[in-house]
């Protein structure tokens, strides 16, 4: 498969004073299209940097970030909040709903950030989207109506709505309990069965057997980059 995400010599320090933090230390990756990753390591690993850098949160101090044929890392900030809004889908641990905002309103969010007029088309699509996500009948709840993890299925289906060539997902189970953590990973491993590529941040070993590829993390470099033959979710 085609390489859709490859950091080269990534560097990335941190400034206190007269203290630097050298967090990424040189790091090499290659994610192909459709695959699904899990990456893992300690606190201080430097899992987090690594996926501020590949959602165009953060600037690597040195390298290169390639998504496809683009070297995101030499990009504007306007570019990179283009790529943000039409390459890249997020899910986070905490959800990142808005309280105020129904359902299908915070699933439309992206759109909104895109300056994408909300007609009655996009509406629709975010009514699928809801629906896809098993939230059909909660379209005008609002987030504190409904449970842990029916808010990460909102997040989910906001992810989708621009359509991205990458979901990222940071801890997208760490709020919830086992029954519902399955749920989740059954559904991203569906996206995955249909072609999205995820990233996903993990500590749990549970979660990351659901991936096909588990990359762990120590001191800023790849300490192992291993296969899962087996993948939960494919067997």
């Amino acid at each position: 498969m085609a390489a859709i995400v490859e950091v080269q010599d990534l560097i990335k320090n941190y400034y206190m004073g007269d203290v630097t933090v050298n967090v990424l230390k040189g790091l090499d990756l290659v994610f192909d299209e459709g695959d699904f990753v899990s990456l893992m390591g300690p606190s201080g690993s430097g899992k987090s940097t690594l996926m501020n850098i590949l959602g165009c949160l953060d600037r690597p101090t040195e390298g290169n970030y390639y998504l496809r044929d683009r070297d995101v890392a030499k990009m504007t900030d306007n570019q990179l909040s283009e790529v943000r809004s039409t390459y890249l889908g997020f899910i986070f641990q905490a959800y990142n709903l808005l309280p105020q905002y129904t359902v299908v309103e915070n699933i439309e969010l992206p759109l909104v950030y895109q300056g994408v007029p909300l007609d009655s088309r996009t509406k629709d699509r975010c009514i699928a989207l809801a629906e896809m996500v098993g939230l059909g009948t909660r379209l005008d709840h609002r987030p504190l109506q409904l449970s842990g993890g029916q808010q990460q299925r909102v997040a989910i289906a906001r992810a989708l709505v621009n359509d991205p060539q990458v979901i990222l997902a940071d801890e997208p189970t760490g709020n919830l309990d086992s029954r519902t953590s399955v749920e989740i990973m059954q559904m991203l491993t569906e996206l995955n069965k249909a072609g999205k590529t995820i990233i996903m941040v993990t500590h749990e070993n549970d979660i990351a057997e659901w991936s096909r590829r588990v990359v762990r993390l120590r001191d800023g470099l790849v300490e192992s980059d291993v296969r899962n033959e087996h993948p939960l979710g494919f067997r």
